[in-house]
């Protein structure tokens, strides 16, 4: 009973992949897509980008202020299809199921082939991110590139300095969607020296890595740089995030600009919210820890950014009254997984030693999705690149519950 013989071979893997697709095309055939807040930051500048060449609200004045990663991939298929949202569906249809492949894959390689089938089939079955397949956002390229570079990192196989140069790639292309990504080659580089204890090979390949990013992003920093008269990486609203999350008034969540900052270009708007919120910090360090522990806990205590995102498109074909509805199943579905998630983790750490569990690479990389937030701003879609880890550590929950059950059932039945 235990083998469970299905999973005795990757076949299950086409199913779930299957049945995730099967979902999330019925819910595309039953959503209109209709861009709302960032979604539709994110159009118009596709559309002005494949227009006219300018990343901006309009066709002349430039905008770093959401990073381009995401307008771009948008723009490429506007120039070759024109401007339909049936190729950017198709598109988050095919970052889905990557997405759920590699982890899948992470799950098998840790826990085995049972945690990896059942990682998939909560991930095929994930409500926000069935709902993310008519929604332009960043959320799903940035979950399957970080995924990606993990599920590299951690082929043992390849050679160390071509991995390094790939997953370098990979993160480059992550972080033109979110910068974030940039800090990721030091979790890498602690990773590989806890598995090898090679300090010199884990900082070169960690040197490989950052020289490959800083090559790719260069273009970009260099037109930022022109546009604005002074040096910016690839975006300008790290300064207004850390700002709203760090201010007299903040709520911990977004934030409206303040008026002092209106006259400013975007790099002058982003270096000045900095200040003022690193001034904050410093004059308030008790405050910021509290806020901290309150940022993580708005950051995971809901899941409902599907819905809201998606609110036009489906009061449109359905009336208001669908929204609550959809909400409850949502956070039906994302607290028991999160409960899950934790609970693997602790699970993993009296198996295997708390040592071993807190420097697992999904509980590293989920940890520093979680920090990065704690210390800006909040909101539920933040946890977005944690989901695939969290079901990780869930499918292996489930599993490790499963046959606890099922020993507990052969226990007792009579001896024939």
């Amino acid at each position: 009973m235990l083998s469970f013989a299905v999973f005795k071979d990757r076949r299950y893997y086409l199913w779930i992949a299957l049945v995730a697709l099967l979902l999330r095309v019925a819910w595309a055939i039953a959503v209109p897509v209709i861009p709302v807040s960032d979604s539709n930051a994110y159009d118009t500048f596709a559309q002005n980008l494949a227009q006219c060449g300018n990343y901006g609200w309009d066709c002349t004045t430039p905008s770093a202020y959401w990073p381009v990663g995401t307008s771009f991939v948008y723009s490429l298929l506007y120039r070759a299809f024109g401007h339909h949202y049936l190729p950017i569906v198709l598109l988050n249809l095919l970052l889905a199921i990557a997405t759920i492949w590699l982890a899948m894959h992470l799950a098998e390689t840790w826990f085995g082939r049972r945690s990896a089938a059942m990682t998939g089939i909560l991930l095929a079955c994930w409500v926000s991110q069935i709902q993310f397949t008519t929604v332009l956002a960043s959320e799903q390229p940035f979950m399957l590139l970080t995924v990606a570079a993990l599920a590299l990192w951690l082929n043992q196989h390849m050679n160390l300095w071509v991995k390094a140069a790939i997953v370098g790639v990979i993160l480059a292309g992550a972080s033109y969607v979110r910068p974030t990504a940039l800090m990721i080659p030091a979790l890498l580089l602690f990773l590989h020296y806890v598995r090898t204890r090679e300090i010199v090979r884990s900082l070169g390949a960690a040197l490989v890595m950052i020289a490959v990013i800083g090559l790719l992003i260069a273009p970009w920093a260099i037109r930022n740089t022109q546009a604005f008269g002074q040096f910016v990486t690839i975006s300008t609203n790290g300064g207004a995030n850390l700002w709203m999350g760090n201010n007299p008034t903040s709520t911990g969540g977004y934030m409206d600009l303040p008026p002092a900052v209106e006259k400013l270009n975007e790099a002058q708007r982003d270096k000045y919210l900095k200040e003022q919120a690193v001034s904050h910090i410093k004059q308030q360090p008790l405050l910021f820890a509290t806020r901290s522990i309150k940022r993580v806990v708005e950051t995971y205590s809901r899941e409902s950014i599907g819905v809201v995102w998606n609110e036009e498109g489906l009061v449109s074909r359905y009336g208001k009254w669908i929204l609550t509805p959809l909400k409850v199943l949502n956070q039906l579905y994302w607290l028991p997984m999160l409960g899950l998630g934790v609970a693997g983790i602790v699970l993993l750490g009296k198996q295997s030693g708390w040592l071993m569990a807190l420097t697992h690479p999904a509980v590293l990389l989920w940890g520093y999705f979680t920090a990065v937030h704690a210390i800006i701003v909040a909101q539920d879609r933040y946890h977005f690149p944690s989901i695939p880890l969290i079901a990780i550590f869930a499918g292996s929950m489930l599993i490790h519950l499963l046959d606890l059950r099922l020993k507990k059932r052969d226990v007792n039945q009579p001896i024939a």
